[in-house]
């Protein structure tokens, strides 16, 4: 399994005291990054299926990805929009590293939100509404050399990519090398969700110090989390017994 939040972090249970504001904020962001690190793992599973599959692959295919990896961006705002607003925590260098990094994808998401709005823009650019993905195979741990490219739209005339490469390591990217690529912009996926889980280390360890100043009403005692529950009806049915006759 990928990157996870920690069963023990303050996350999920943040010291006392703590607002249901700070509470909710820190709920959205811990879920996000899981979802990010969910996303990537499938994602990953999903293209290692398309560059090894010597039958068909299908439309639905790259849809599956495309969900994922547009999940990763859609988190990755999401966590940037909720760190940026978390009342009482302290502006740390870490919180404006994490906004520079998130940049482009959070340009992305807002355009991923009003594609019909963008449309036009895309069609100038010889792009596609949901881009395409390029990464470096792999057969177990160790990249092949070879390159693959999946374009999740119709092509235009005049549309190009740049999907393979550089062979030199890249800071914080692994050798798979995923990428998203929108309208003349790339974003490396797995540096995307490196980076949200070295920002949750950051904002960890200011929570665990008690840096988190109480913002709001203070709740009185810490609450349930992440619980799940079922339930049943039952209906008992008493038969109707026949009265005797009176003599």
């Amino acid at each position: 399994m990928g990157y996870r939040i920690a069963s023990d972090s303050p996350l999920k249970a943040p010291p006392m005291p703590i607002s249901e504001r700070q509470i909710m904020l820190l709920d959205g962001i811990r879920h996000s990054a899981d979802m990010a690190g969910i996303a990537l793992d499938r994602l990953w599973e999903k293209l290692s299926y398309i560059d090894s599959n010597e039958g068909e692959i299908t439309s639905s295919d790259l849809a599956e990805a495309a969900l994922d990896a547009w999940s990763i961006i859609d988190a990755a705002h999401r966590i940037a929009d909720l760190s940026h607003h978390l009342p009482g925590l302290p502006n740390s260098s870490w919180r404006r590293v994490f906004m520079e990094r998130m940049r482009v994808a959070i340009e992305l998401r807002d355009e991923w939100q009003h594609q019909l709005n963008d449309v036009d823009r895309v069609v100038g650019e010889r792009g596609q509404l949901w881009g395409a993905l390029a990464w470096h195979q792999h057969r177990g741990p160790r990249p092949t050399g070879q390159w693959f490219l999946a374009v999740v739209g119709s092509d235009l005339k005049g549309s190009q990519w740049l999907h393979g490469g550089p062979v030199n390591a890249i800071p914080r990217v692994d050798s798979r090398r995923i990428r998203l690529l929108h309208c003349n912009r790339d974003v490396y996926l797995d540096r995307l969700v490196r980076d949200i889980f070295e920002t949750i280390k950051r904002l960890e360890e200011d929570i665990r110090n008690r840096k988190l100043a109480l913002r709001g009403e203070c709740v009185n005692q810490e609450r349930s989390k992440d619980w799940v529950m079922s339930s049943a009806m039952l209906v008992v049915v008493r038969p109707n017994t026949p009265q005797q006759p009176s003599e």
